[in-house]
């Protein structure tokens, strides 16, 4: 199917549908605009190429990935992430407050 064919086809639908009537010549004469159209849409309306999304995550999650590398043990807490502290009285178990409960901060 050419590109043409398909704006004809959809132009047709579309004038049945809402009662709109149109020779076979008028509706091929729009469909050629309308194709026309299509290929300047771009121009009229930016979209970026395809690719640019991916790239777009791909250097987020770089980011993230050599941020999450950079991180060291923490020391406050030896890595648990919390801070026990055993007694014979009086015991707590609470999160790290240096590396918010992950046993790893940035340095």
């Amino acid at each position: 199917m050419k590109p043409v064919e398909y704006w004809e086809e959809c132009l047709a639908s579309a004038f049945d549908e809402h009662g709109v009537s149109a020779t076979p010549e008028q509706i091929k004469a729009i469909a050629e605009d309308v194709k026309v159209s299509h290929e300047n849409y771009g121009m009229a309306f930016y979209s970026p190429p395809a690719g640019e999304h991916l790239r777009r995550e791909l250097d987020e999650a770089n980011r993230k990935l050599r941020a999450e590398r950079e991180k060291v043990r923490c020391r406050e807490c030896n890595g648990r992430g919390r801070i026990i502290t055993p007694g014979p009285y009086h015991s707590s178990d609470m999160g790290c407050w240096k590396c918010h409960g992950e046993g790893r901060h940035a340095p």
